[in-house]
């Protein structure tokens, strides 16, 4: 199960997508609704757009939803009344886990592909003209999909199109598709910055805080397995210092304080990769490290 989550501004375009029920291929039915007026698409829009007229300066209301199951668990979801309640009930446990509550939505269901899914599109603003907050939308997302998907056994899809042709990928390619998959599943499953560093650990990933010379001040993460190191912002953009920080909360003293400091040159001489960092061990291992880039001479 994975869930695409878009912002919009008009209300009207998405309701007419998500609700096409004149449409052959989509033969799209509505599932649940709450708060909106169903008799017509444009009866639904206008629901929408009164409720969100109490914040007008909120330009994005709209929020739509495409939840995907795999299309393994087409025998969960059969095309009769029973998959369709399925298919809302989870779509509704996802909004709750999610947290937006108290606001219209509407769910219907489409049946214009292989796998089972169905649309999602709730207001912004809540029915007390609260904005429903979207901050970390991306990692709680991610965590509350493994979450339902582990809760009705449904099918676990590969973390994205490379795994299903990793034996066509390059070696540095399979590294860093490897490290990056083990260090955002342990973000998934992490609440603070030790339990992410315990279980990075026990998958034998080092993590280093990038520092410039003759400064405390923290200017990136990089992780390291295997020999193998990379930034963490070009790793993926979840895994950046600063994403990390809004995810996890402010990282406490004593765990920036390591064997190995992470350090970025910023004088002349002694050139870094992409990480900012590198032990002298590591100097031979590094030059022939793919992602590796010389510094530019001076002249």
């Amino acid at each position: 199960m994975i869930a695409k989550i878009k912002t919009r501004a008009d209300f009207g375009g998405i309701v007419n997508y998500a609700n096409d029920q004149k449409n052959k291929k989509k033969c799209a039915i509505l599932l649940a609704h709450e708060g909106v007026c169903v008799i017509s698409n444009k009866t639904i829009a206008d629901s929408f757009q009164i409720q969100a007229s109490m914040r007008p300066k909120v330009k994005s209301p709209v929020k739509h939803v495409s939840l995907a199951f795999s299309s393994q668990d087409i025998n969960r979801f059969p095309d009769n009344e029973e998959g369709d309640a399925l298919m809302a009930e989870i779509a509704k446990k996802w909004m709750e886990q999610m947290g937006i509550r108290n606001t219209q939505y509407i769910i219907a269901r489409h049946h214009d592909t292989k796998h089972p899914h169905c649309h999602l599109v709730f207001n912004r603003i809540d029915n007390d003209g609260n904005l429903i907050s979207d901050s970390n939308e991306r990692i709680h997302n991610a965590k509350v999909c493994r979450t339902l998907t582990k809760e009705y056994g449904l099918y676990f899809a590969p973390k994205n199109s490379k795994a299903r042709n990793k034996s066509r990928l390059r070696p540095y390619q399979l590294r860093k598709y490897n490290l990056r998959s083990a260090t955002l599943d342990a973000l998934t499953v992490s609440r603070s910055w030790n339990d992410f560093l315990g279980i990075l650990k026990g998958l034998g990933i080092d993590m280093r805080f990038n520092r410039t010379d003759n400064s405390d001040k923290i200017r990136g993460i990089s992780f390291c397995q295997n020999e193998y190191s990379i930034a963490g912002s070009k790793l993926d953009r979840d895994l950046s210092f600063n994403s990390l920080c809004a995810t996890l909360g402010n990282v406490a003293a004593e765990l920036v304080v390591q064997p190995h400091q992470a350090i970025t040159p910023s004088g002349g001489g002694g050139a870094s990769n992409e990480l900012g960092w590198r032990d002298d061990k590591d100097k031979d291992n590094q030059r022939t490290e793919p992602f590796y880039k010389p510094s530019k001479r001076r002249r």
